[in-house]
C-alpha cells in the first residue's frame, strides 16, 4: 500500500525540480521490465507509484506527470536508437542524443494526453485512457508500437495470455496489477510483488515440437559490420561468405539469408545461389529497382532450379531510415535535402507458397513489431519468416527487444517463425515463443533446424482487438458504476 504518511509529506514539501527528477527516474526504472533486463516487477511497482501520484493533481499537473514519466520510460527503452548514428561516429554521432530526446519526448506525448483525459478522477479511468494511448501509438502516424507496456511479460509464462487478449490486453493487465499494488492493503500488494519477482525463473512454456519428418531450414548468419556492408571493397567477400555458409551436403528444404544480403541484382546471381543451395529453396533479401525507377526493400524466393518464383516488397518502412515522411511537401517548399527518394512501399501483408514448407508470410525487419500487420493477410500462414539486418541496432538492447517482439508475435498468433539476422539473433521460434539453439550478435555461421508446426488459430489471431475493446468497455462500465455510487453516497450524507 503506497498511501503512506511520510511519502505524502515528502511529495507535498518537495521542490518542483525534485518532483520532476523523481518522476523521470521512476519512468526510467519502469523501462527495465523490457528486454534485455526483463524485470517486470520494476515496471509494476513504478507504474503503481505513478498511478498513486496521479491523485496528487494539485502538486503537479496531470500532463506533466504522464509526459515526464513517459520521457523516462522511453529514454530507457529506446536508448538503442543512438546506435545507427555511431556507425559513422564522426559524421553523425553528434545527432544521437538529439534523436533519443526527440523520440522520447514525442512518444511521451501520448502518455501525457492519457493522464490529462483521465484527470485523476479514478485509477480505472487512467487504465482505460492509457491503453487507448498505447493503441494510438500503435496505429497513428504510421505507428511505432515498440516497447509496448505489456511486453514486460514476454520472458515469463504470463505472456501466454496474449494468445487470448493480445498485446494491448497485456498492457491493461499490467496497469490493473499496478493499481492493485498502489491501493490494495499492504499485505496483498506485497504478496503480489513477491510472486512477480520469481516469474522470470519459471519454466518456459514450449509449443509443439517438430516432427521427425519436418522440413529443415538452414539459417545463414553472416554477421557483417554495418560500416562494411556497403563498402565496395568488402561487398564481394561478403557475398562469397553467404554462399559458403549456404553450401551443404545435407538434405535441406529451405535456406534463408538476411535482409539486403545482395549487392548485385538478383538476376545476375540467382543461378549461382541455387547451385550452392544444392536442391533447396532459397529466401533472401535484396534491393529491387523497377522500370519506373522505384526502389523496394525486397524478399525473394528462388526455386531449386534457380527461378525467381516470388517477390515481396516491404510495406512497413522505417521513417527517416527508409523514407522521408511528407517528402513531396518538403520538395514543394524548397527543402530538397529532406525530399530524398528512399524506398517505395509494397502492398503487404502477403502470403505465398513454398514447396515442403507450406504457406509463408514474409516479414522484413521492422514489420515484425506490428501486431496489426503480422498474420493479418487474407490467408493464415503456416510459418512466419522474418529477415532483418540488426547490425543497426547495436549488440545489446535493440537486438534483444527486436527479438522479444518477434517472440510476442508467435505467442499471439500461435505460429512458428524463422528469424534470420545479419547480426542479431538468428533462430527458429516455436508457436509458444520458445526457442532452442541460436546464433547471437557475436556469432558467424549457419544453423540447420527443423520447423515446428503451428497451433490452431488463437482467439487473438481470429478476433484481433475485439477482446481488448470489450475489456475497455467493461472497465469503463465499472468506473461509471463506482463513480455513480460515490456520488449517491455523498448526496445521501
Amino acid at each position: 500500500m503506497l498511501r503512506i504518511t511520510k511519502l505524502d509529506s515528502f511529495w507535498v514539501l518537495a521542490p518542483s525540480w525534485l518532483k520532476i527528477t523523481t518522476i523521470f527516474l521512476i519512468g526510467a526504472l519502469s523501462g527495465l521490465g523490457q528486454a534485455p533486463f526483463n524485470i517486470p516487477v520494476l515496471t509494476l511497482v513504478c507504474f503503481g507509484i505513478i498511478i498513486w501520484l496521479d491523485n496528487k493533481a494539485a502538486l503537479i499537473s496531470h500532463f506533466k506527470l504522464g509526459w515526464i514519466f513517459g520521457c523516462g520510460y522511453f529514454a530507457t527503452t529506446l536508448a538503442w536508437i543512438t546506435q545507427p548514428f555511431f556507425v559513422d561516429i564522426w559524421a553523425t554521432g553528434w545527432m544521437a542524443p538529439f534523436a533519443l530526446a526527440i523520440m522520447s519526448m514525442g512518444l511521451a506525448l501520448f502518455w501525457g494526453i492519457a493522464f490529462v483525459v483521465a484527470g485523476g478522477r479514478h485509477p480505472l479511468l487512467l487504465c482505460v485512457t492509457f491503453v487507448l494511448a498505447e493503441i494510438a501509438r500503435t496505429y497513428l502516424f504510421s505507428g511505432f508500437p515498440w516497447a509496448l507496456l505489456g511486453y514486460a511479460w514476454i520472458d515469463t509464462p504470463i505472456y501466454q495470455l496474449a494468445a487470448f487478449i493480445g498485446p494491448h490486453g497485456m498492457t491493461m493487465l499490467t496497469l490493473l496489477l499496478s493499481t492493485f499494488i498502489a491501493y490494495a492493503p499492504r499485505f496483498y500488494g506485497s504478496a503480489l510483488v513477491f510472486c512477480i519477482i520469481f516469474l522470470p525463473f519459471f519454466l518456459v512454456i514450449e509449443g509443439p515440437a517438430a516432427d521427425e519428418d519436418a522440413a529443415k531450414v538452414r539459417l545463414v548468419h553472416p554477421n557483417v559490420d554495418q560500416i562494411k556492408k556497403w563498402d565496395p571493397n568488402f561487398q564481394e567477400e561478403i557475398y562469397q561468405r553467404h554462399l559458403k555458409l549456404s553450401r551443404s551436403d545435407d538434405m535441406i528444404d529451405l535456406i534463408v539469408w538476411p535482409e539486403t544480403s545482395l549487392y548485385l541484382p538478383i538476376e545476375a546471381v540467382q543461378n549461382e545461389i541455387s547451385a550452392a543451395a544444392n536442391g533447396a529453396y532459397v529466401i533472401l533479401g535484396y534491393q529491387r529497382r523497377t522500370d519506373n525507377n522505384k526502389i523496394y526493400n525486397t524478399l525473394g524466393t528462388l526455386s531449386p532450379l534457380g527461378s525467381l518464383i516470388s517477390e515481396y516488397y516491404k510495406n512497413r518502412l522505417v521513417p527517416f531510415g527508409e523514407y522521408i515522411p511528407f517528402s513531396a511537401l518538403f520538395q514543394k517548399i524548397g527543402f530538397k535535402g529532406l525530399a530524398g527518394q528512399g524506398f517505395s512501399r509494397g502492398t503487404g501483408p502477403e502470403v505465398f507458397w513454398v514447396s515442403s514448407i507450406g504457406k509463408v508470410q514474409p516479414l522484413i525487419c521492422y514489420e515484425g513489431i506490428f501486431p496489426q500487420f503480422v498474420g493479418r493477410a487474407d490467408d493464415r500462414p503456416d510459418l512466419l519468416i522474418l529477415i532483418t539486418n540488426d547490425a543497426w541496432f547495436g549488440a545489446g538492447q535493440g537486438a534483444a527487444q527486436h527479438f522479444a517482439q518477434a517472440r510476442a508475435r508467435t505467442i499471439e498468433l500461435g505460429l512458428p517463425m524463422v528469424r534470420v539476422a545479419n547480426r542479431g539473433i538468428t533462430t527458429v521460434i516455436d508457436a509458444r515463443g520458445a526457442f532452442g539453439e541460436l546464433l547471437g550478435v557475436d556469432d558467424r555461421g549457419s544453423l540447420d533446424l527443423a520447423i515446428p508446426p503451428a497451433l490452431p488459430p488463437t482467439f487473438y489471431a481470429v478476433y484481433g482487438e475485439v477482446i481488448i475493446s470489450l475489456i475497455l468497455l467493461f472497465v469503463s462500465f465499472i468506473w461509471v458504476i463506482m463513480t455513480s455510487l460515490r456520488i449517491l453516497l455523498t448526496r445521501a450524507r
